[in-house]
């Protein structure tokens, strides 16, 4: 199997354990603290116009791939 899961061997995710056990990075990571930064975060996933109709336009074009892929792949068979 190919890929990262390949690649992660026992001894390699012993050792991350421990050096994640180690650092704790939970405790650092508070994420925004203060009134600004909370609404700096808040908009974070949010897109333009522009980029939500190019977006949108690219997902339908997606969705008409995939169907002409399958449908090649695997025409419906007469009834």
């Amino acid at each position: 199997m190919a890929g990262t899961k390949a690649a992660w061997t026992k001894e390699r995710r012993e050792k991350q354990r421990r050096i994640i056990q180690e650092t704790k990075p939970w405790l650092k990571s508070t994420g925004p603290i203060t009134k600004e930064g909370k609404a700096v975060s808040s908009q974070n996933a949010r897109m333009s116009p522009e980029l939500a109709r190019i977006d949108a336009e690219l997902k339908k074009i997606r969705v008409q791939a995939l169907d002409l892929f399958f449908r090649k792949r695997w025409p419906k068979m007469p009834r």
